[in-house]
């Protein structure tokens, strides 16, 4: 929420492709909408309550990160550049990391759909996702495991209900986040 807030509804994407296999061009082009789907599922339950700001979460992917280019069948910037450089709130400082040397645009969180993966992993740093499952429903509205790790990166545990979508127990979950957050917002 954290780089939400600080990026006025926007979010900073590093995918990394963690596969042997080549990503096309064409399917990377669909990630940026999809993980809007995704966002907006669960922006949907804070529209309009305690002053939240953002009717939208936009995403920006600043850039793919492989182990070889030649896993990418594309060698130009025109999907991003990645670079080294990640932003992150510190809470022990209660301050932003210092992005000021980046070369180019600093990512906030990642994107990494991992080839063989069972199911996923959410973090504040980001998604760890089966690959193979992703790409099978990537032109779904919802993707079950990508919106369900979303979800941990907001903070919530694996109690709550599990469905194809975010629901209304979890919007309500995802709502006292932002009740516990606020206090360090100027909205």
């Amino acid at each position: 929420m954290d780089h939400i807030v600080k990026n006025k509804g926007k979010l900073n994407y590093c995918v990394r492709w963690s596969s042997t296999k080549t990503l096309s061009k064409t399917v990377a082009s669909k990630f940026k909408a999809m993980l809007e789907r995704q966002y907006a599922a669960w922006n949907h339950w804070l529209i309009g309550y305690d002053c939240w700001s953002f009717n939208e979460i936009k995403i920006n992917i600043v850039g793919f990160a492989v182990k070889e280019a030649s896993l990418l069948d594309w060698s130009d910037d025109s999907l991003g550049a990645i670079t080294s450089c990640y932003r992150f709130y510190d809470n022990g400082a209660g301050s932003w990391s210092d992005t000021s040397s980046c070369k180019g645009e600093p990512f906030d969180i990642s994107l990494w759909p991992k080839q063989g993966l069972e199911g996923g992993f959410g973090y504040d740093w980001g998604q760890e996702v089966n690959l193979e499952n992703m790409l099978q429903t990537i032109d779904e509205e919802q993707l079950v495991i990508v919106a369900h790790e979303i979800g941990h990166g907001f903070g919530l545990p694996d109690f709550y209900e599990e469905a194809d979508k975010p629901n209304d127990y979890d919007g309500w979950m995802l709502r006292r986040v932002l009740e516990h957050l606020k206090p360090r917002y100027n909205f």
